[in-house]
């Protein structure tokens, strides 16, 4: 079978300094937010105290908690909010986050596998994520209001999430996280939250938001803000093959500043697919091609790499054995008529290590050969 290297929870790893060069330090600090809105708080049949479960974690996190006592004070503060009525817990959520007061945790932004978080920075994230599991409704109406103005980061990117999974209203999913991503005091140092709002663009499907990303892998003073462009990008690739490939060909910019990486998202394309056929076919037969475009090329296909890790919205399909055996054998004939094509001949020995590729992986399948690398 073929291998395919699997690179885990990429973009949490940059963020919290575990990928050497594209290592920072997010920090949160104690200091007064805007409020979610102005709306005040709805009101409810209760407004006795012992309905504040909120206030004694406000009190215990003052204290500057183990990190290991905040998770269990947070999943003390699920369980009662969950136990009361859904009307007085969103009320209560509700009028904390109108008073604009936070406290940091000690934690992480650490997504769970179904979107959630395991872990959060900060008071207030606790209360946007929680919302959601209680009220859908309600959560996606309050992170309309948090996203009317700059909170932070990390509440910006769970109320996209909230706001995603209860209304598909891609347009304004879109211009918001173009507005996280671009706003220039988080962009500067930028959060876990912060790199995982990326993840809405890929939800959505927003290959419109081709040229920000572009822009941002293009920076080569920030190694990180371009990995984040690049993994957006790449997962784009995968899920729009059409339009994002017909974007990237009309990329002069970015194919002068990143010529291979371009050259392996075109390896992405499934040659059995006529519309991608061709894209492919006038990439490679294009005067402007470099040889060393064409060699990260053919060195790659079929790429079939993927990065791995838990995300606010989207989840990763992966292929079976019979499907990348069917993909191999028919883009292997697509390939050999190529060859046999003169004006593929400017390309041949291109094609030729494609096809070597691809026959080795079909004959390790059928036991007469290793696979390659």
């Amino acid at each position: 079978m073929r291998r395919i290297p699997i690179m885990p929870a990429a973009l949490t790893l940059l963020a919290t300094g575990l990928v050497g060069v594209w290592a920072w330090k997010a920090t949160t600090r104690d200091e007064p937010r805007s409020a979610a809105g102005s709306t005040a708080p709805a009101k409810t049949g209760s407004s006795s105290p012992s309905a504040d479960a909120i206030s004694p974690v406000m009190d215990f996190l003052s204290g500057k908690p183990v990190a290991a006592d905040a998770r269990r004070e947070f999943e003390e503060l699920r369980r009662s909010l969950a136990s009361m009525p859904k009307d007085e817990a969103v009320a209560l959520i509700r009028s904390y986050l109108a008073r604009g007061e936070d406290r940091t945790t000690g934690l992480s932004f650490e997504i769970a596998g179904d979107g959630s978080l395991k872990e959060w920075p900060t008071l207030r994230t606790f209360l946007i994520d929680a919302l959601l599991a209680l009220d859908p409704s309600a959560a996606a109406a309050l992170s309309r209001e948090i996203l009317a103005k700059p909170t932070s980061a990390d509440e910006w990117a769970l109320a996209l999430r909230n706001v995603a999974r209860a209304d598909p209203d891609t347009g304004f999913l879109r211009s918001k996280t173009e507005e996280l991503i671009a706003n220039p005091a988080w962009q500067a140092n930028p959060s876990i939250g912060y790199l995982n709002a990326f993840d809405v663009l890929v939800h959505i499907g927003s290959t419109e938001s081709t040229p920000l990303l572009s822009s941002l892998i293009q920076r080569k003073d920030r190694k990180d803000l371009a990995h984040a462009g690049f993994l957006t990008l790449d997962r784009l690739v995968q899920r729009q093959p059409v339009d994002e490939l017909t974007r990237l060909a009309a990329d002069t910019a970015l194919q002068e500043s990143r010529p291979e990486m371009v050259a392996q998202q075109f390896a992405r394309a499934d040659l059995r697919d006529s519309a991608q056929q061709s894209l492919v076919k006038a990439w490679l037969l294009d005067p402007a091609r470099k040889p060393a475009e064409l060699r990260s090329f053919a060195g790659v296909y079929p790429n079939n790499n993927h990065f791995v890790s838990n995300n606010l919205l989207t989840r990763e399909a992966t292929q079976s054995g019979d499907d990348l055996a069917a993909h191999d054998r028919e883009a292997l004939a697509v390939i050999a008529a190529w060859q046999q094509d003169p004006a593929f001949s400017p390309v041949k020995e291109h094609l030729a290590a494609m096809a070597s590729r691809l026959n080795g992986f079909v004959g390790s399948r059928d036991g007469n050969s290793p696979p390659p690398e």
